[in-house]
């Protein structure tokens, strides 16, 4: 019955997996499946998807990529052994049907609970790294590898630093487990000598499930020239207040300074003509 299942449950993910020229079974990644996810729609276990796909545990799945599920020879055993089952079930099902004693009832069946599904229970896997970003476009692509010595802080939602990871640009990304909140914020630090080539903090919520991709670029001798901070004036410093009368006698004392110069360079000019008439 188990195999009969499983038999079913391939016939219904094929309406969303190819088959590849060699006959096999492959799977096309869609936006939030996981490897894990994949691996329960059809029935296989997870070290079974790793292997046929020389994949690690922590890889992140590109979308649109193409996983191969099962081998061609695996199916088409499958695939007789569950035929057989079916049929060696329904003979079995006729046989009792026709050695059954009439005038009895069938006895009552009871549907058995299906299971909930706690929302708050949903988590996204948080994966970040630092990259050298050669083309400074804030996109990792391929040549750009990950960095050694930069710093990756996480806070949480009281920005309450609850992670710092040092990259080695051999281990990533790096993806911590065990996330207690959903909301959080991610900043990285550059590396000695590097600038980053993008935003330096960003807010995530981790809420909806699914896998979340962080990846900070980063290049020697960038610098983004980031905004002065404002700093707050001692009570020593701060400019005298002045009332709005102070400021009218110091602009009529400088009308009457302006007034005797004009007479008195008046004066030199009317003194010049007497004297040459």
């Amino acid at each position: 019955m188990r195999r009969l299942c499983i038999a079913l449950i391939w016939l219904a993910a094929a309406m969303t997996a190819g088959a590849q020229d060699s006959g096999d079974l492959v799977h096309t990644v869609a936006a939030g499946e996981t490897l894990i996810s994949i691996a329960n729609a059809y029935g296989v276990s997870l070290d079974q998807l790793l292997t046929l796909n020389e994949l690690d545990p922590n890889a992140i799945l590109p979308i649109g990529r193409q996983l191969v599920v099962i081998l061609e020879a695996d199916l088409v055993a499958e695939e007789e052994r569950a035929a057989d089952e079916a049929a060696t079930e329904e003979a079995t099902a006729v046989a009792i049907r026709t050695t059954s004693v009439a005038g009895l009832p069938p006895a009552p069946l009871a549907a058995a609970d299906a299971p909930m599904l706690d929302p708050s229970d949903i988590r996204a896997r948080l994966c970040f790294a630092v990259f050298a970003d050669a083309n400074q476009n804030g996109l990792r692509e391929p040549g750009e590898d990950y960095l050694n010595g930069a710093s990756v802080l996480l806070m949480d939602a009281e920005d309450v630093e609850t992670l710092r990871y040092r990259t080695d640009g051999n281990s990533e990304p790096h993806c911590p487990l065990h996330l207690p909140g959903p909301r959080y914020a991610i900043e990285a630090i550059a590396p000695s000598g590097y600038g980053l080539t993008g935003a330096a903090r960003l807010s995530l919520d981790l809420r909806d499930g699914g896998d979340v991709a962080v990846e900070f670029g980063a290049w020697p001798g960038v610098d983004r020239g980031a905004a002065p901070l404002l700093q707050p004036i001692a009570e020593g410093d701060a400019p005298e207040a002045r009332s709005d009368p102070a400021i009218l006698r110091e602009l009529s004392g400088l009308f009457v300074l302006m007034l005797a110069g004009l007479v008195f360079c008046s004066g030199m000019a009317f003194s010049v003509i007497l004297r040459f008439r």
